[in-house]
């Protein structure tokens, strides 16, 4: 898995998704990395951390207190995973120059995407449970032996492994006209359920060691700026704090606040 690679995925299930809401990426980037050989899928997840650990620096660590009004450890990890997402050029530029974010599209109080830092263990879950269901797989026979005529059996496994893979709940589709598709999608759950295939992955963790390699050999071909931020995040991030005072404006002409509406 090359570094090309890796940010093609990206770019195209950016291309598919909705800007800036993770519920769409996650499902278009689930889309392209559930395709992909496990070793392949392994890489793209190390390439990943790697360039998430990349931008823990004292100015990116700024900018996330500035987005989503407030930060964390944990809360941080998750804006580096939202800054992977959007995709090469805008991830060098921000590593490059932190300020340059206030020229994206910025979803203010939400761009830190958790789901999105640890997409590529749930599409190797999604991989094992569809596993399940190829032909000459003993689940996948019992599928075809009782839904001979079914045309949308392999549309229905997708999307359940799909989702039972990312953690949500089963929601039945086609309304109870279809009693017999109804059947098939619970059968396909039960399935999974009772197939003892763990959604925690212990053998797909990252070594360490090769990380941090990995990591350090990314930082060579990476202008990283590394200053800290200072305690004025006006002056020190003047083009981001623009933008934010103009968003809060904008949001609280939107939405007057209801007590002073009451005191008028």
């Amino acid at each position: 898995m090359t570094q090309n690679e890796f940010w093609a995925i990206i770019d195209r299930a950016r291309q598919r998704a909705a800007p800036n809401r993770e519920p769409a990426m996650l499902d278009a980037l689930y889309g392209e990395l559930v395709k992909l050989p496990t070793l392949k899928l392994s890489a793209w997840q190390n390439l990943q951390y790697a360039y998430m650990d990349l931008a823990h620096t004292p100015k990116l660590f700024a900018v996330a207190v500035l987005i989503n009004s407030g930060s964390s450890d944990d809360r941080f990890l998750d804006f580096t995973a939202w800054l992977v997402m959007q995709g090469r050029e805008v991830y060098e530029a921000a590593l490059a120059n932190p300020d340059s974010l206030a020229k994206a599209d910025l979803p203010f109080d939400s761009a830190e995407w958790e789901l999105c830092g640890s997409i590529a263990d749930n599409a190797y879950t999604g991989k094992q449970y569809l596993a399940l269901f190829e032909p000459d797989a003993p689940a996948g026979q019992l599928l075809r032996r009782h839904y001979p005529e079914r045309t949308d059996l392999r549309t229905h496994v997708e999307r359940i492994c799909r989702d039972e893979a990312l953690g949500r709940p089963f929601y039945p589709v086609g309304g109870d006209q279809d009693i017999e598709g109804l059947l098939l999608q619970w059968n396909i759950c039960q399935c999974i359920f009772h197939s003892g295939i763990s959604r925690y992955n212990e053998d797909f963790i990252p070594d360490r060691q090769a990380r941090e390699e990995l990591r350090t050999e990314l930082a060579k071909g990476l202008a990283i700026q590394r200053s800290p931020a200072g305690e004025n995040l006006k002056e020190s991030l003047p083009q981001l704090w623009q933008k934010r005072t103009a968003w809060e404006e904008a949001r609280a002409a939107e939405h007057p606040h209801p007590h002073r509406d009451r005191e008028r």
